[in-house]
């Protein structure tokens, strides 16, 4: 059954990140952001996670809970990135390094707080706060026209054909889509989460451990989707978008939500401390490298195998 679910909620993710990626561009022009922003925005979003997190808080089970959010964010910085930079070409433009320093301080922020040995509701509160702020600021910097790389040729092609047929396309219809896809891939990985919690239960390891592996990547399996949907449909930077808005997300709004459900008592510090200081080193070189090389996207991934083997040694 366990599995039965799994392949189930990886279907279900498949699906959603096809229609979320096909449909991201238009989608922009209705709302007029653009198209990195309102990727970072939704595709970063990650309620499967805070959902989660918020769920093993409420049983008393603070390790899963932090393990999950910090686990999940050494997911994407690694794993995640590192397919995304083997698989196409990473351009790595102002827009880019801007997010990269704001998810990298983000996950710092994160690490603070969770060093402190406990993570307090009045903390919650203060993460919670800080998404909505960044959400603000996004929402106040991309009301505007900047498409990068293979976007720009995509919005392009779309004003072709916006001049040609602009009665007969629905101007929301896009939007519509996004969403559907966007709630799909929320479905999958809830499914995917359940499947995985199955198996746990069966290995016997700390819930520190596992939270920040085999739950982690299972809540994080609707990013590794994306990659390959946005490479399919030549819009990398979509998946780009989505990795630097969803390491923000879980850094304040999925850590943040669990706290104040439950006050959360952090039990392997030094473990948080790891796996903080890899994503924040990956947010980093986004920050300051001109390039990136393929080569480097295995590095990513080995450093997350590494990882995995010394959390569950």
């Amino acid at each position: 059954m366990a599995l039965i679910l799994i392949a189930a909620g990886a279907g279900l993710l498949v699906a959603g990140t096809e229609a979320f990626a096909e449909h991201i561009v238009p989608a922009a022009r209705t709302v007029r952001v653009s198209a990195f922003g309102l990727a970072a925005l939704v595709a970063g979003a990650e309620p499967e996670e805070a959902w989660t997190a918020s769920v093993a808080s409420w049983r008393d089970r603070p390790d899963l809970a932090i393990g999950d959010v910090l686990g999940a964010n050494l997911v994407i910085a690694t794993v995640t990135l590192g397919l995304l930079v083997i698989v196409a070409p990473v351009a790595l433009t102002s827009t880019v390094r801007r997010y990269a320093v704001v998810a990298g301080a983000a996950a710092a922020v994160a690490a603070f707080v969770v060093l402190g040995g406990t993570v307090a509701r009045p903390e919650g509160l203060g993460l919670i706060a800080l998404y909505l702020i960044l959400v603000g600021l996004l929402w106040r910097v991309e009301r505007r026209p900047p498409p990068i790389g293979e976007l720009a040729e995509a919005l392009d092609d779309t004003d072709e054909h916006t001049d040609d047929d602009a009665d007969d396309s629905p101007g929301w219809w896009p939007l519509v889509w996004v969403a559907a896809g966007f709630v799909s891939m929320i479905a999958g990985g809830i499914v995917v989460v359940d499947g995985a919690e199955r198996l746990v239960d069966e290995t016997g390891r700390s819930d520190s451990a596992i939270g920040l592996t085999v739950l982690a990547l299972a809540t994080s399996a609707e990013m590794l989707a994306l990659v390959w949907s946005a490479r399919r449909r030549g819009v990398p930077e979509v998946a780009l978008a989505g990795t630097l808005g969803a390491i923000a997300y879980n850094a304040t709004a999925s850590l943040g939500i669990a706290a104040v459900v439950r006050p959360l008592d952090v039990g392997d510090e030094t473990a948080a401390l790891a796996v903080s200081g890899l994503v924040i080193a990956a947010m980093a070189a986004l920050a300051t490298l001109r390039s990136v090389p393929r080569w480097s996207g295995g590095v990513l991934v080995a450093a997350y195998v590494v990882t995995v083997a010394w959390l569950l040694r």
